[in-house]
């Protein structure tokens, strides 16, 4: 094989597998990367299991999984990130956290903003442990401009920055020598990944009601609940085509049907409420699920406390 058409192959082999697509991706049995299972490259980050793991040899309810990989923004923007996630989930964006909910959730749903510049690589670090029951993990963005969000694909993924395109030779053009003029001081560009800049805390997360309270054993809503509702109703107003779903849970004490029937009732008071509030019923989705999903497993005064909750999820 003559020497520059060898060198021409390996170039090219060299830039398929740098710009190979898809992310890192790490299993672990633990839930602090204890034990490495297996290693491959996925396009995407969307998985979801109960009894059966991602992978051989991974246990399904005691994990860790890692995926790294360069991110490109295909515009420049503001970007949101979210995660729904059972149980804990980390993402940082050129070094930066962006996401940080490491602790145990229940089909828990998070979300961080950044602005990112197109045509720049950006690292992109994921993390993600499950310690009880079933496992769920997936990770979208809503692109600038856009009001839905949408899984990362892995046209988005590369494993290393891509080479820069050769620059095309120009014949040199025979020109009198040019006077001796000083040279202007030009900054070299820097190399290095350019970090996202941080957009304060997000909108979807501060119009979560976190203090949604109800009378003992009752499904009467207190009066000091409405101030987060009402501000909820604002943020669903303005953003029409954002669905919201209404859980209800209780904890352990009592009749298991009755808890259920109870965590119904209050979940289907707050979906009128917002209901009155101008927001389309077809918008909303209220269910409740009594005692079945317990963030905090055992019998204690706190696990009584922490499960008997309201939830709220927007998609």
């Amino acid at each position: 094989m003559k020497p520059l058409l060898s060198l021409f192959l390996h170039l090219a082999i060299f830039g398929c597998l740098a710009a190979q697509s898809g992310l890192k991706t790490e299993y672990y049995n633990g839930t602090n990367f204890n034990e490495m299972v297996a290693t491959s490259i996925e396009p995407m980050i969307d998985l979801s299991w109960n009894d059966e793991p991602p992978v051989p040899g991974l246990n399904p309810h005691n994990c860790s999984i890692r995926w790294t990989g360069i991110l490109n923004a295909p515009e420049t923007g503001t970007y949101t990130f979210s995660a729904k996630v059972d149980d804990g989930i980390r993402v940082w964006i050129g070094g930066i956290l962006v996401i940080d909910n490491w602790k145990l959730n229940d089909d828990g749903h998070f979300t961080g903003r950044v602005i990112m510049r197109k045509g720049t690589p950006y690292n992109l670090k994921v993390e993600y442990f499950n310690a009880l029951i079933e496992g769920e993990v997936r990770l979208l963005w809503q692109l600038p401009e856009t009001n839905r969000p949408i899984i990362v694909e892995s046209k988005y993924f590369t494993q290393t920055i891509p080479p820069p395109p050769p620059k095309p030779v120009e014949a040199k053009k025979s020109t009198p020598p040019a006077k001796s003029t000083p040279k202007p001081d030009i900054q070299k560009k820097s190399s290095k990944t350019e970090a996202p800049t941080v957009v304060p805390k997000d909108t979807l997360e501060r119009y979560v009601p976190k203090n949604v309270l109800f009378e003992q054993s009752k499904s009467v809503m207190l009066s000091k609940s409405k101030a987060d509702l009402d501000k909820l109703a604002v943020f669903l107003l303005r953003n029409p085509s954002i669905k919201l779903k209404i859980e209800g849970h209780t904890d352990i004490i009592g009749d298991k049907d009755m808890n259920k029937t109870l965590s119904d009732e209050r979940a289907k008071v707050v979906a009128e409420y917002l209901a009155k509030k101008g927001i389309a019923q077809n918008r909303i989705e209220a269910k409740g699920y009594g005692s079945s999903r317990p963030l905090v497993k055992g019998n204690s005064k706190r696990g009584y406390a922490e499960n008997r909750r309201v939830v709220f999820i927007l998609n």
